[in-house]
């Protein structure tokens, strides 16, 4: 970014961040330069909030292996979100043209209720042509309990609340693991989910609320903030915030990533794809989770 451009976005104060513009309450402050850095390193472009999507060339082979694999429309809407080693590949299924707008994102080789051969784009209009009394009863009601968690991540889990906890803040668990039936009730209920991929169907997320929930008060606000800059620096980084810490589109969650689960390039999932869908294939398309499910692991 050019020292002039950084002037200019200091100067009109834009939200740098994913917010969507219901969440915004009040003026933003300017951004700094750790926000900048941190935007940047989530795949998305600092100066418009909206995510880099990839410009990589395809040949007819690999748009047709995408398409049959792992449902993908158009690969020019895939972009790797964060550039870590953590980063996880996605697909929108309608190209972000600015700061505001709401798209649906979907993480490549998430387990999800998208059926074989599917598209996203025909996945969504199923989930959302479908009555809610269709949905099974264990998509109406989430889990709370950390003991749903993947046993890999549930200690961890604990440990950060019962310090966070200790440090005076007041944490409030609202959901754990989520089957992708029950993401996929929450999409058809159009409430909080935008998404039919998630770690919470991997028991490595968590929603979490804090003091009395309400974001527009500004007492609570300024807590969840200073939650959220803690949850983002506690134990370097192991736990991932959406968003920065004043700006979201998802205030509750919290997850717990894992370089096992999702791809870090368009190569690595078009590797998987061609493995997974060859003759003899022992090879699973998707990621499979080590969670405990909607039961406990006690």
């Amino acid at each position: 970014m050019t020292a002039a451009l950084r002037k200019f976005l200091q100067r009109a104060a834009v939200p740098l961040s994913l917010a969507v513009a219901a969440l915004g309450c009040g003026r933003s402050s300017p951004p700094d330069n750790a926000r900048l850095a941190q935007l940047e390193r989530m795949g998305v472009d600092s100066a418009t909030a909206i995510p880099q999507y990839t410009t990589r060339p395809f040949t007819v082979d690999e748009r047709s292996l995408l398409r049959r694999v792992y449902g993908v429309e158009d690969p020019s809407r895939l972009y790797l979100i964060d550039e870590s080693n953590e980063g996880v590949l996605k697909y929108d299924t309608k190209r972000k043209t600015c700061a505001s707008c709401l798209v649906n994102s979907y993480r490549l080789g998430f387990e999800s209720v998208r059926r074989p051969g599917e598209s996203w784009e025909e996945a969504e209009r199923r989930v959302k042509a479908t009555p809610l009394r269709a949905f099974p009863e264990s998509a109406h009601v989430g889990s709370t309990s950390t003991a749903a968690l993947d046993p890999a991540v549930r200690g961890d889990v604990e440990r950060m609340l019962a310090d966070a906890r200790a440090a005076g803040f007041e944490p409030h668990v609202v959901a754990t693991y989520r089957s992708p039936v029950r993401e996929a009730y929450l999409m058809r209920q159009g409430h909080r989910t935008y998404t039919l991929t998630s770690l919470h169907s991997y028991g490595r997320a968590i929603d979490i609320v804090i003091g009395d929930a309400r974001l527009k008060r500004e007492a609570t606000r300024k807590e969840w903030i200073a939650f959220r800059k803690w949850v983002d620096e506690y134990h370097g980084g192991e736990f991932r915030i959406l968003g920065t810490p004043e700006h979201s589109w998802d205030w509750r969650h919290v997850e717990v990533p894992s370089p096992d689960i999702g791809f870090r390039s368009i190569d690595a999932a078009l590797d998987r794809a061609r493995a997974c869908s060859a003759p003899g294939a022992t090879v699973p398309c998707d990621f499979k989770p080590n969670n405990c499910g909607d039961g406990t692991c006690e």
